[in-house]
């Protein structure tokens, strides 16, 4: 498969506003797979996955060092939540290849309006920690949140790192920042174990995974500092909208005919 160099070009721009997006609070993949459709309409839907996520690994892997760089997060919340979460979207993947399409697209609807509705109304929500564990039970707490959004990974994918950050904010307790930076790290180990069955199955074009990870991982970059720098109203802020987002997405595609 050979593109020409706007094609080259395009690519790289899908990348990087996905980068950027997806490096404060998840949701990139609403820009790139109707991107990456769109600008290569002969890619099988197996293709255009394994292809993204070769570029999501590389640049949520940057936003996760740019985040734990500067902003401290415990390592008994970080590595439970990672290990369970790489386990977790493994699982996932063998229940998503038995359950209904339609089913999976109703229950990422029914999540994004919960989400939504909820963050909405507690205004004050991942604004400032409230930590709701004692640190010797946060560890079990971190392993929950990774195996059940790392499921979900394997099992929908679509706003898992949305969701991973409003989980780590809701149930744990952390502020957005400090969400959005283990977020980054677990959605990696995550994304780690369906795109290595993906890759061994020849399903990632490298010639298009290219552009991809050099567009995604600057965009990461300058996303993760942005959010860094103007702090979690921002970070709340464009978490809404994604949500928001997700929710219009999802209903487009059930109203569909």
């Amino acid at each position: 498969m050979e593109i020409d160099a706007t094609l080259w070009l395009l690519t790289a721009l899908a990348g990087f506003a996905a980068g950027l997006i997806d490096s404060i609070v998840g949701g990139g993949g609403l820009v790139l797979t109707p991107a990456m459709l769109n600008l290569h309409p002969g890619l099988n839907i197996l293709q255009a996955i394994g292809t993204q996520r070769t570029s999501s690994i590389m640049g949520t892997s940057v936003a996760a060092w740019n985040y734990l760089r500067k902003i401290h997060v415990e390592r008994r919340i970080i590595l439970p939540a990672c290990a369970a979460a790489m386990a977790a979207s493994a699982i996932g993947v063998q229940f998503a290849k038995r359950l209904d399409p339609d089913l999976l697209k109703w229950t990422v609807l029914a999540i994004c309006v919960i989400l939504a509705l909820y963050t909405a109304f507690r205004k004050d929500l991942g604004l400032k920690e409230e930590r709701r564990f004692h640190p010797k039970h946060e560890s079990v707490a971190a392993l929950s949140i990774g195996a059940a959004t790392g499921f979900y990974n394997g099992l929908i994918g679509p706003g898992t790192g949305t969701i991973m950050v409003f989980a780590f904010v809701s149930f744990l307790g952390l502020d957005f920042l400090k969400s959005s930076a283990v977020s980054k790290a677990a959605n990696v180990s995550a994304d780690i174990s369906s795109w290595t069955v993906l890759l061994l199955s020849g399903f990632v074009l490298w010639v298009l995974a290219l552009p991809l990870v050099i567009g995604n991982m600057l965009g990461s970059y300058i996303g993760s500092h942005m959010a860094i720098r103007k702090g979690q109203a921002f970070v709340r802020a464009v978490f809404l909208v994604i949500v928001l987002a997700l929710i219009a997405r999802q209903a487009w595609q059930l109203a569909a005919p």
